[in-house]
């Protein structure tokens, strides 16, 4: 029986805050000049109120041409006042359902939910931008419903044609007890494979919430660096336009030449501290916005589903199969993996391929096993075996070091004196490749491959061998001779690939055979 629903009425202002956000630029080139938008004449308010009132009807066309109804095997998507577009969506093919409640739709009381299904593209496949927060976890949790129960419908299906295949051969006598015990391990079989999850387990459930103390302390060690350098250079900016308009003429010269008297010690100190300054004012911006993102987070399993939800400002809730999970990423940081703790990241196949879904953001190493456990079964983190040769510390040397010395060479000529001090990069970036060279490895163990690598944080991925797309080996010819190999792999759901660079021939070869055709059990 079909159900027509529409979308909340707050979907009619989308459409003018949209046309707003387009004439942005506009509106503050005029706001900035001399008379600003009081000193405007009559038509252009005129103008500006026809193109408001305009755009609020074609918002209320929108919304009254977007529906979407619930129907025993589908969901069907309505929309468009010019060009029509009907978009049929069928349980079984959805494989996550998410909500999503940015900072605009928060304040107006409605959120955005997001169906994902394998053939969607750069955006969610169906997409209900505006609905009441309480009706979007409710559809949520239905369409959930509906798709495990179309997912057990199967199950069954195929366990009842088993068991009917069993009944065609032996003495009744036994047929019954052979079929029996075929449908049961065909369930279980059937279960294990789309789920992911011991048949055992598919009624247990996990919690997690993180505390305020937790929250603290995992934004306290996630420096975000791109995000203090760029405020390290709106700082600059800024005061570079501030002094130069408040500053008396040919200022800067003067100080140059009166700095140029001083002792470099000082001048190189005062640098250093101005540096540490920003370095703390961008740790601190970063460590508020940490907490605004993941305010609240919770995870919990229910069955074979993950849930996952967080935000202050910008509140999200995903809800997913463990086995759509393509990798477990373990993520530690410098100060993290000082203490001991690290953060988890799952790799899903959605829309968006550049996203990881978190899973713990501060997470003891000593639990990690029990973590990904509870959570993503299929998975096992595991120790690494096979790590990079001491040869192979050379060529994870030479092109940093020889970069680094070009780099000292130039700041030497230009600053002969202070330049020296750049020389002090040396030893930092031969230690930093020291710490790559020691970090990379890989294990194969249980028909999962666990990779390992470091560029500041040290990272591992975990992927079983069904979730991976391409192998691919590669090595120079001075490499070959010195028997070193670099492996990348791709995944489905990311972009990217996970990669670890110049481990032993045996170790890739063993790996290769693994993957390929030939390596098949």
């Amino acid at each position: 029986m079909s159900n027509l629903r529409r979308l909340h009425k707050v979907y009619v202002v989308f459409t003018l805050f949209q046309f707003i956000k387009g004439l942005l630029p506009l509106i503050i080139i005029t706001m900035l000049r001399k008379s600003g938008l009081l000193g405007l004449e009559w038509y252009w308010y005129a103008g500006a109120t026809a193109l408001v009132l305009l755009s609020l009807l074609f918002g209320w066309l929108e919304w009254r041409a977007f529906t979407y109804t619930v129907e025993e095997d589908r969901i069907i998507l309505r929309k468009g006042v010019l060009f029509k577009d009907e978009k049929t969506i069928y349980y079984g093919r959805i494989h996550s359902v998410n909500v999503d409640q940015p900072f605009l739709q928060r304040i107006l009381g409605v959120a955005e939910l997001k169906i994902e299904t394998p053939g969607g593209g750069k955006t969610a496949d169906g997409i209900l931008p505006a609905l009441a927060a309480g009706e979007a976890e409710q559809l949520r949790q239905q369409l959930l419903s509906r798709h495990n129960h179309v997912m057990e419908e199967g199950i069954t299906r195929n366990s009842q044609e088993e068991s009917e295949k069993a009944d065609t051969f032996g003495s009744d006598g036994e047929l019954r007890g052979d079929a029996a015990s075929v449908s049961e391990r065909h369930i279980d079989a059937l279960f294990q494979k789309s789920s992911g999850l011991p048949s055992t387990e598919s009624r247990d459930s996990a919690y997690f919430r993180l505390t305020s103390g937790q929250l603290l302390m995992a934004a306290a060690t996630s420096l975000n660096l791109g995000l203090a350098i760029a405020f390290i250079a709106g700082i600059y900016s800024f005061a570079n336009d501030f002094l130069e308009k408040f500053t008396p003429i040919r200022f800067f010269e003067q100080l140059y030449t009166e700095s140029q008297s001083l002792v470099p010690g000082y001048f190189i100190i005062v640098i250093v501290i101005a540096a540490i300054i920003a370095l703390a004012a961008g740790w601190a911006l970063s460590l508020i916005l940490y907490i605004i993102k993941y305010s609240g987070f919770t995870v919990k399993r229910e069955g074979k589903r993950i849930s996952v939800s967080y935000g202050l400002l910008n509140k999200k809730a995903y809800s997913f199969d463990p086995d759509r999970v393509q990798s477990v990423i373990v993520e530690e940081g410098l100060l993290r993996q000082w203490i001991g703790y690290a953060q988890i990241k799952l790799q899903v196949v959605s829309s968006d391929k550049n996203e990881q879904l978190m899973l713990h953001p501060f997470l003891p190493i000593t639990e990690m096993e029990k973590m990904i456990g509870l959570f993503v079964p299929q998975m096992k983190w595991s120790a690494i075996e096979a790590k990079a040769p001491k040869r192979a510390l050379f060529y994870y040397m030479r092109i940093w070091l020889l970069l680094t010395l070009v780099i000292c060479a130039t700041l030497i000529v230009i600053w002969p004196l202070n330049g020296l001090w750049s020389l002090l990069l040396l030893p930092l970036v031969a230690l930093w490749r020291r710490a790559c060279h020691q970090t990379a490895g890989l294990t194969l163990k249980d028909g999962q491959l666990i990779l390992r690598r470091r560029h500041f944080s040290k990272v591992t991925y975990l992927l079983r061998r069904q979730q991976i797309l391409a192998m691919t080996l590669k090595r120079s010819r001075a490499q070959q001779r010195e028997n070193l190999v670099s492996l990348s792999v791709q995944t489905m759901g990311t972009v990217n690939d996970y990669s670890v660079s110049l481990l032993e021939y045996r170790d890739m070869e063993r790996v290769w055979n693994w993957y390929s055709r030939e390596g098949r059990s």
